[in-house]
């Protein structure tokens, strides 16, 4: 039959709830009578310490006498020690030990395990745990004492505590300490509040390897709590990231330590022990909802707390032209004075810039404060109203319409002699959206003007004659009218080319042309002979970047390459290939030829006029 503990053991297991835990550790012999049974405190002990262990027998007729073995988790053999049992009147009697402090073989405590006990190997059985940890479970800012022995003498060990939840080391660890003299390490570490739930492990070990322990020295315990997650979100129910939100006991309003700022996601998790809470956020230290209280009951659960709902609101700004036409990249910058919750002011700027459909929204803006919204386009200031948030708003969206204003330019074109351009095209582009197609173009005046309608802005001015460009310059259209002198120094110019021989004398008759560079490319636009002084003067042309090239009897002699501008642009071209004899080109190949030949000719007649002198000196003589 199955045999039950006495009544002085049950009343033993009442007192001390952990020799109750002793009860699952209990085998009984189901033999019939006799019956033995074994019962263990603590189940779970540190290494080093002592386990009490009780054999107890019923329905014996005498006194017994028994083995009681204990396996130890190394692997060697068992343990044994002898129990003597007395017998009582009723058949009942127990006998207690002590492991390992009674049991002689070099018996111990010393290695984290399971320790098997039976009597006399089959009568009855049952166990006990020795870890590094004297418990299995903690609460957050409880204590976790941790004992290790059997080491040398001031032998150094290496703490590793971990939470196995992500496998990170615990802020600290791991750490190298030294055991007392008597190879015993005891410490201790105090669990944080906010420290994460779940299980912990723990592991010692010489680094050295002064010492191997098989199992070796390694323990894992649970902290215990239950998780609660919230989510915090603004007032159009969209997630909100980096808020921070704080918990504190419900009862006492205490601030419990316990903050976190929420994800990428809206989420912050805590772990929390059974108890009443009050929940609280802030967003720049602003508080932005109402507390919401949450009762934790049981441990080891999640529990997905309601949103937290903040007050936050979104702002929807459109930026449209006074013709109605949406306007991109404007920066809009929201400015607002807040009071934090230690009462101290400070101000605050949310930025947003319209897309290509003019439009910009920018989120999580306080409720309850009064906005000064400023405008710009290419960090020109254009509009700067006022926007009042109430606290709980009708919508969560904020509409702001923004108009951006129609100015006058007036541009006055001059010429490089400061006089009025006239008749020349003057295209106006927007500055970011290239020159393709001009917002508007107008020919300048008999008096060199041209004026246009144009939205606060920059613009690309761009000068043509015909389609031919001449320049470009940058305006900011920032003031109503505003005047601006475009100035083509290229326009009306007056140039001097001189063509000069190879010993830098005039040559006349040089064909010399004018080319402008258009794009990448030189287009002739005028030619000219020089005069007998060797020079060509072009009066009231178009400038410019340009190549200006002289060719003398059809063939190209020099190149010069010059910007002709403002004032008279003077050009000198050198053609070294021709000579000039009385002003008229000769090629200095013939010149030298022609000069040979005529060095060759007055040597001859010098040495005939010598010969000469003498056949009439003789004759004189005769």
């Amino acid at each position: 039959m199955l045999l039950v503990a006495p009544l002085a053991t049950e009343a033993m297991l009442r007192e001390n709830p952990a020799n109750r835990r002793s009860l699952s550790q209990v085998s009984f012999a189901l033999s019939g009578s006799p019956a033995y049974q074994v019962v263990v405190t603590p189940v779970r002990l540190q290494e080093g310490f002592n386990a009490t262990i009780t054999v107890e027998a019923r329905d014996l007729t005498a006194n017994a006498t028994v083995n009681v073995n204990v396996t130890a988790p190394t692997g060697v053999p068992p343990y044994v020690q002898t129990l003597q049992i007395t017998i009582n009147g009723t058949g009942f009697g127990s006998n207690s030990t002590k492991y390992w402090g009674n049991f002689t073989g070099g018996a111990n405590t010393n290695y984290v395990g399971l320790y098997t006990i039976s009597v006399n190997e089959t009568l009855a059985t049952a166990n006990f745990t020795v870890g590094l940890t004297d418990r299995r479970e903690y609460r957050r800012t409880e204590t976790v004492s941790i004992r290790a022995v059997g080491y040398k003498p001031s032998e150094n060990l290496t703490i590793s505590l971990k939470s196995e939840s992500d496998n990170a080391s615990i802020p600290g660890y791991p750490k190298t300490l030294p055991v007392d003299v008597n190879g015993i390490l005891n410490h201790n570490w105090t669990i944080p509040s906010g420290a994460t739930l779940g299980t912990y492990r723990v592991s010692l070990v010489s680094p050295t390897l002064e010492t191997v322990k098989t199992p070796a020295d390694e323990d894992t315990f649970r902290v215990l709590g239950a998780v609660c997650s919230v989510k915090t979100v603004n007032l159009a129910n969209q997630t909100v990231s980096g808020a921070v939100v704080e918990v504190y006991n419900a009862t006492t309003h205490k601030y419990l330590n316990l903050k976190a700022t929420t994800n990428s996601s809206g989420w912050a998790r805590f772990g929390l022990d059974v108890g009443n809470y009050t929940f609280k956020a802030f967003v720049q230290n602003v508080t932005v909802a109402d507390p919401f209280n949450q009762t934790v009951t049981v441990d080891d659960t999640s529990i997905i707390m309601q949103p937290l709902r903040l007050r936050l609101v979104n702002v929807v700004a459109t930026v449209e032209t006074e013709v109605g036409k949406r306007v991109p990249f404007i920066d809009i910058a929201l400015e607002c004075n807040l009071t934090t919750r230690d009462n101290i002011t400070m101000s605050e700027t949310a930025s947003m810039r319209t897309n290509l459909t003019g439009v910009a929204e920018v989120q999580n803006l306080f409720t309850n404060t009064i906005y000064r919204v400023d405008a710009r386009r290419y960090d020109a200031l254009f509009s700067s109203t006022t926007l009042a948030v109430e606290s709980l708003p009708v919508s969560p969206w904020i509409s702001v319409n923004l108009t951006l204003p129609t100015y006058r330019l007036d541009v006055h074109a001059l010429d490089s002699k400061d006089t009025p351009a006239v008749g020349f095209q003057i295209r106006v582009y927007e500055w970011t959206s290239g020159v393709t197609t001009p917002l508007q173009s107008l020919e300048t005046s008999s008096s060199g003007d041209a004026s246009f309608l144009l939205p606060f802005g920059r613009y690309r001015l761009r000068a043509y004659s015909s389609d031919a460009f001449l320049d470009e310059t940058v305006v900011n259209l920032v003031e109503n009218p505003f005047g601006f002198t475009f100035n083509l120094v290229m326009v009306n110019v007056d140039v001097t080319v001189s063509v000069l021989d190879y010993f830098g004398q005039p040559l006349a008759n040089a064909n010399v042309t004018i080319e402008h560079k258009i794009g990448q490319e030189y287009v002739f636009a005028c030619g000219q002979f020089t005069g007998a002084g060797g020079s060509t003067t072009f009066a009231s042309i178009v400038g410019g970047d340009s190549r200006i090239s002289a060719y003398v009897g059809g063939r190209l002699t020099g190149v010069a390459t010059q910007f002709l501008g403002a004032g008279s642009s003077q050009v000198v071209i050198r053609a070294e290939e021709y000579v000039a004899i009385l002003g008229y080109p000769v090629e200095t190949g013939l010149f030298a030829l022609f000069s040979f030949i005529l060095v060759l000719v007055v040597a001859v007649l010098v040495l005939a006029r010598g010969r000469l002198m003498k056949v009439l000196g003789k004759r004189l003589k005769r």
